[in-house]
């Protein structure tokens, strides 16, 4: 790490475009005065620490999202169209007029065997 000493109003230069500039002192806390381009970003550290470690949090749960995720086969959506279509058969429901019809044919194709 670069360690300068600087003096109230004094500055360092980064790079081409970076100016910090010491703006007051008071005890132990010093306000700097930081003169950049628009598109670069200036984070106080534990804030982008902060950041960073949500970041790693959020990248390992997508990884671990991703590794329980159970592809089970899917139907493509032709075929559910398709069976949308379908008619549904449903068992008539019988009456007493037709088990008597059902027993009648039963009994004269028993007694067409026994012949």
């Amino acid at each position: 790490m670069l360690v300068l000493s600087r003096r109230l109003n004094e500055s360092i230069q980064i790079g081409e475009d970076i100016q910090v500039t010491v703006v007051d002192v008071r005890g132990d806390v010093v306000r700097l005065g930081i003169s950049a381009p628009q598109k670069t970003q200036i984070w106080r550290k534990e804030l982008w620490d902060a950041i960073v470690e949500e970041n790693r949090k959020a990248a390992l749960a997508a990884a671990e999202s991703s590794k329980r995720t159970v592809t089970a086969p899917q139907l493509p959506v032709s075929t559910f169209s398709k069976l949308s279509k379908l008619k549904t058969v449903r068992p008539k429901k019988t009456t007493k007029v037709d088990k008597e019809k059902t027993e009648k044919a039963d009994k004269t194709d028993k007694t067409d065997d026994e012949e």
